[in-house]
């Protein structure tokens, strides 16, 4: 409320001795839109507020521009020394007594431009250095419960018609987050996702699969499609899964099951995910000797 009275007494200041009522509130509009695009071409508020005053009055000491501008004498000192630094005020004596005025609008444009040269040459060199820093995978870190699930529904925004590789213990999984089972494979199946699973032969998985897809077939109006899930079960004494691995499109992803160590981790990296595939597929095709069922 304090800055809103303070610009509405700025543009009264600024108005009031040179024009009627009417005018008054026409003008209004306008000093308030060019304090609005000031702030976006990087001054503050009270910056504005001077610079304006200072340009208005075709500039003068402190005491006439703090006037002005609505603002304490000793607040706009210290926001002139501001302006000053950014070449949009300047400074002279006239009668023993400091005068500022202010730079030509045009100051803005020709920053602006010497800003866009300067960019214009750096980005080059910034782009060489990106290409041959060397390998720089995304990596995204979730903790808590909220970091598996939000693993799991990073995988389900790959496009339609691809497959998701994934290490899991089904049993486990499937008891601890049954709603999140039923949801992604909802999904992929909308979606014509493929799945292919390894996992320990522990418990009754293909019974938890079954109950929990058809329970939720009878609540959506998508059928449980056979043909995107392939579940091999190896034998969980020699190979014993606690985390689930996901492997999709450019990432791979882990999450950590375990209460009370559940936590997210995502690695976006093209070649990792490349070297992860060939992994899982020749685990794939040697757990072809294993499968319970």
């Amino acid at each position: 409320m304090k800055n809103t009275n303070t610009i509405k007494y700025f543009i009264i200041s600024i108005f009031c001795d040179k024009f009627s009522v009417e005018e008054l509130l026409q003008h209004n509009i306008k000093i308030i839109f060019m304090i609005s695009e000031l702030l976006k071409l990087g001054l503050t508020s009270e910056e504005s507020r001077v610079y304006l005053a200072t340009l208005e009055i075709g500039g003068g000491p402190v005491t006439n521009i703090a006037k002005k501008a609505g603002i304490h004498r000793v607040s706009c000192y210290h926001t002139i020394e501001k302006l000053e630094k950014k070449k949009l005020l300047s400074q002279y004596i006239k009668n023993k007594t400091k005068y500022f005025s202010a730079e030509s609008p045009e100051t803005f444009k020709t920053q602006a431009q010497e800003k866009v040269n300067i960019a214009t040459t750096l980005i080059p060199q910034l782009l060489l250095l990106q290409n041959t820093s060397g390998f720089k995978p995304k990596i995204h870190f979730f903790e808590g419960e909220d970091g598996v699930i939000k693993v799991f529904e990073k995988s389900l925004e790959i496009s339609d018609n691809q497959e998701i590789l994934q290490f899991s213990n089904l049993n486990s999984f499937c008891e601890q987050f049954p709603k999140l089972f039923q949801k992604s494979f909802t999904t992929k199946f909308k979606k014509n996702i493929k799945t292919r699973i390894l996992s320990p032969n522990t418990g009754d998985p293909f019974l938890q699969i079954n109950t929990l897809l058809n329970t939720e077939n009878k609540n959506s109006s998508q059928k449980f499609i056979p043909e995107l899930l392939e579940v091999l079960l190896v034998n969980s004494d020699q190979f014993f899964f606690e985390n689930e691995i996901l492997i999709f499109e450019n990432s791979v992803a882990i999450a950590s099951v375990e209460k009370g160590q559940m936590l997210g981790l995502i690695v976006e990296s093209k070649s990792f995910a490349k070297s992860m595939k060939a992994i899982f597929n020749l685990a794939w095709l040697g757990a072809t000797s294993f499968v319970a069922r």
